[in-house]
């Protein structure tokens, strides 16, 4: 029987108002705190004022500080813009939601933020300036940035060169202007500064010192680089001012005791060895808190914050169960509420952080992979792909297609003064260290002691006296990324579903690495051809909807935007006809993906091809034929690989026998008799033809990358 509460004449189903209630909030909406969030752009810990910092004067940070909490290790979630943000915004790891965790990518609509779960619970949400980005958060069908709807249309002229024109703080008054009354807030004030550029030499214009600067032990003590970061601090000090106007307008209409204001940076300053990368400059975040009296003020804390508890934390003070979200994080809360300084919570002595690709800086837009562990003392890292250039690749192509000067790349750094006076000076011997510092190949392993090594200058990986310590660390290292699911531990293959991603922003070319064209024309001599060459589907031709296969990243990405579409490969002169081959191809299918590689058929405008057989590509699609199968002939029910995984295929074909391989193991063996007559497509047998790639439907998603074939000499008994 339903139950129904009674007022008045009015009848609600109970079971409906308790699900409005838990979904709107554990408190009474007059208790729930409004929630401002500043975050600056590319901002490392200490420059804060509140530090004791000498080169920045920040005291709407110290306000807050001084208020609440100021919190000593805060860690970003990633050492750049847009996977940070995203980890915030969700409240998950880097590794774990998709194309966010990457840099200029996309943010898949399954992955909710803590934004629109506010909103839902009756909250007014906005923001201002930058919120997630860069990136395109529309192709995957979000209609707003994921930080909320956007509230910067109001401007002013900005005093120096570098800085945005967005009146961050006239914004925010519009904002507070449209709430209704009473209506609890949830704000999101992002800055575009300090991000690069900056006005050069615009922190001597105004007045600050040389002198005041601490230069990191990382870069060389030069007045160059001295006056590079006072620019930087005086874009700190921008993004200060603005949150002293909305501090002020709070006090104004008597919000600010009732406002939980969270003051931090996305990543570190945007200087070599610092932003882009894990080490300590380039995660290590200043952050702030207060809360009214919820938070008793002018306390100090040591425990270690992850980024993702930020997200926890302003779930639970907004009265939502965080228990019964999918979040990563722990709430703060208990210890914002606790009148202790330093260290807390006894269990908070452990952070994460992570990177794949930041800018597009090396051949096919290859990544730099990353994660990172830091405890109280010690910063431990695992570079996945140390063989790469960690700043990126040194030689790029220019725009009009010449191969650039030879340090002309190194992407992953931000274009600045103290990145070209590092490659200017690169062989005076006082700048030498300094520049390989920023530039060289790293071991894969890298440990460093940041009670007396904050620089990350000395590697201790392999040392005999930090073995127990290193021990440790990889165990607690191993055992959280496999928990949270990384697919960069749970598979040592599976990370290069990362590489998969695709980039919006601009993108570079570079040379063809040195042991790549090595292995290519090894491959050639043996009699091999390459049918795609990494940039253009040149030699192929599509038959149903033209999007439905593009390039990316070096691969060719197959995903039906409508029906099935088939991408036929042609050859350089309009024909290709292959009888005895051998073809190798790798492929990635993303979860519940159907696809596949026909060979022996020939060109048609639309529907399945009629002609030759189909080498399935098929971990986990409700269509039980696994990948490996011979579509309909031979048919492999267990797929011998696993979605997101990069694995090779080999197909055989000697007269009228196929043999298929997959990862260097034999799953089909198979000769076609005389007679045989497929019972659907009459051309459907072993003869002669090309290849095509499949697209099956909009749902499924696969990857093929370096797809070569070699013709063979046929055996008189058409075997092998």
């Amino acid at each position: 029987m339903t139950q129904f509460c009674f007022n008045r004449s009015i009848r609600i189903p109970m079971v409906c108002l308790l699900a409005v209630i838990a979904l709107a909030s554990r408190a009474p909406a007059a208790e729930r705190p409004n929630i401002l969030l500043a975050i600056s752009d590319d901002q490392s810990w200490p420059h804060a004022s509140a530090y004791g910092c000498q080169s920045v004067s920040t005291p709407a940070f110290d306000r807050v500080a001084k208020k609440g909490v100021l919190f000593n290790n805060a860690f970003a979630a990633s050492p750049g813009c847009s996977p940070c943000r995203a980890a915030l915004l969700t409240g998950r790891q880097t590794w774990q939601i998709e194309n966010a965790g990457t840099h200029a990518s996309s943010f898949p609509l399954k992955y909710r933020t803590f934004p629109e779960r506010l909103g839902e619970a009756g909250y007014f949400v906005g923001h201002t300036g930058k919120g997630w980005g860069p990136g395109n958060y529309k192709v995957d069908g979000r209609e707003q940035n994921p930080a909320g709807p956007a509230f910067s249309s109001i401007r002013t002229k900005p005093p120096h060169g570098g800085i945005r024109n967005t009146d961050y703080a006239a914004n925010f008054d519009a904002f507070l202007e449209q709430r209704d009354e009473g209506q609890p807030f949830c704000f999101w004030y992002g800055a575009s500064e300090p991000h690069r550029t900056f006005e050069k030499g615009v922190g001597l214009k105004t007045g600050k010192s040389l002198d005041d600067v601490e230069v990191p032990s990382f870069l060389p003590d030069t007045p160059e680089i001295r006056s590079d970061i006072l620019d930087y601090c005086l874009e700190i000090e921008w993004f200060d001012t603005h949150l002293a106007r909305m501090l002020d307008r709070l006090e104004e209409i008597g919000e600010l005791d009732n406002t939980i204001v969270i003051v931090t940076s996305d990543n570190g300053m945007a200087f070599p060895r610092a932003k882009a990368n894990c080490y300590e400059y380039g995660i290590h975040m200043p952050l702030a808190i207060c809360w009214g009296d919820r938070v008793p003020g002018g306390r100090s804390v040591d425990d270690l914050v992850q980024f993702v508890d930020l997200t926890a934390t302003i779930l639970d003070a907004a009265g939502l169960d965080v228990d019964s979200l999918d979040l990563t994080g722990r709430s703060l809360v208990h210890v914002l509420e606790s009148e202790k300084s330093g260290q807390v919570d006894p269990e908070r002595t452990v952070a994460f952080s992570a990177r794949e690709r930041h800018s597009s800086s090396r051949y096919q837009n290859l990544a730099y992979p990353i994660r990172a562990l830091r405890t109280p003392q010690y910063l431990y890292i695992r570079n996945f792909r140390h063989q790469r250039w960690p700043a990126g690749t040194p030689q790029k192509y220019e725009a009009n297609g010449e191969l650039g000067p030879p340090h002309g790349g190194y992407h992953d750094i931000d274009a600045c003064p103290s990145h070209t006076f590092l490659v200017e000076n690169r062989r005076q011997d006082a700048v030498k260290a300094f520049f390989h510092l920023a530039i060289d190949p790293r071991p894969e392993v890298e440990l460093f002691d940041i009670t007396s090594d904050p620089g990350c200058l000395v590697n201790l990986a392999g040392s005999p006296e930090l073995a127990e310590v290193e021990s440790r660390l990889r165990e607690q290292f191993e055992e959280y990324l496999t928990r949270t699911g990384d697919p960069r531990v749970v598979n040592p293959d599976g990370g290069d579903v990362f590489e998969t991603y695709r980039r919006y922003s601009r993108l570079r070319s570079f040379p063809v690495p040195a042991h790549v064209q090595e292995e290519r024309d090894r491959l050639r001599g043996e009699g091999w051809t390459y049918l795609f060459d990494g940039e253009s589907l040149d030699g192929w031709r599509v038959s149903g909807p033209e999007d439905s296969f593009e390039v990316v990243n070096g691969t060719i990405r197959a995903r039906a935007t409508s029906d099935q579409a088939h991408l036929y490969y042609v050859g350089p002169e309009g024909g290709a006809d292959f009888t005895d081959f051998e073809l190798v191809f790798e492929s990635l299918a993303r979860p519940g993906a159907n696809g596949g590689v026909y060979f022996h058929t020939s060109w048609q405008e639309t529907g399945f091809p009629n002609d030759g057989h189909e080498v399935q590509v098929n971990n986990s699609h409700k269509n039980r034929t696994r990948t490996g199968s011979l579509f309909s002939v031979v048919n492999i029910d267990e797929s011998p690989v696993e979605d997101d995984v990069f694995f090779t295929q080999r197909v055989t074909v000697r007269g009228k026998h196929v043999t298929i391989d997959v990862n260097g193991e034999r799953v089909v063996d198979y000769t076609e008799p005389d007679d045989y007559s497929h019972p659907r497509y009459t051309g459907r047998d072993v003869d002669h033809g090309t290849f095509a790639l499949q697209a099956h439907d909009p749902e499924s998603v696969v990857f093929y990358r370096n797809i070569r074939v070699r013709r063979l000499e046929p055996s008189e008994d058409g075997g092998e």
